[in-house]
């Protein structure tokens, strides 16, 4: 399903985009908005996911010794 609007575009923009041909002028603009706005949302995700790690405790591990351990204790085996 189509929505037809009207948006207000700046002089320089709606002079590039007189230069796409007239019908492929909505799906490009359609495409823009869509690009802009998924990058939006994982900006915004992104922003949480920091903020979630900044709250996050600190812990500190010995990765590799844990590696070590666990391996040990699996004798090998994946489960």
């Amino acid at each position: 399903m189509s929505i037809r609007t009207n948006v207000m575009l700046d002089d320089a923009v709606w002079a590039e985009l007189k230069k796409v041909p007239k019908g492929e002028r909505s799906r490009l603009v359609s495409q823009a908005v869509s690009e802009t706005l998924m990058r939006r949302r994982a900006e915004a995700a992104a922003r949480r996911m920091d903020e979630l790690v900044r709250k996050m405790p600190r812990i500190k591990v010995d990765i590799v010794a844990e590696l070590r351990r666990d391996r040990d204790t699996n004798h090998g085996h994946r489960l």
